[in-house]
């Protein structure tokens, strides 16, 4: 399983359509740093995300927390830790990062 990692806004970077039209199923994206935006709840990449099929989402907590939008995440995003990121990135075979 490989991980991706988007660490720009959907709003100011082309990354973010790059690693949508990149995701397989069984694939991991990871949202960090303005990355997070793209989970917000209503938005168009939020939508994009929620449509994917067996794809994993999550958004580092830390960097969501700092943007003060942990509270409108989309429904079935999952927050994770600093130690969390660590883990996934050793359990898949390989990390993309898109920026």
């Amino acid at each position: 399983m490989l991980l991706h990692t988007v660490n720009q806004s959907p709003i100011t970077s082309t990354a973010w359509q790059s690693a949508l039209n990149s995701l397989l199923p069984g694939a991991h994206i990871l949202l960090l740093e303005d990355g997070v935006y793209a989970a917000v709840a209503g938005t168009a990449a939020a939508d994009q995300l929620l449509a994917l099929n067996d794809v994993h989402c999550h958004v580092l907590a830390a960097d969501a927390a700092t943007r003060g939008i942990t509270h409108k995440l989309a429904e079935g995003i999952e927050l994770i830790s600093y130690q969390d990121f660590v883990n996934l990135s050793t359990e898949c075979h390989a990390v993309q990062s898109w920026y």
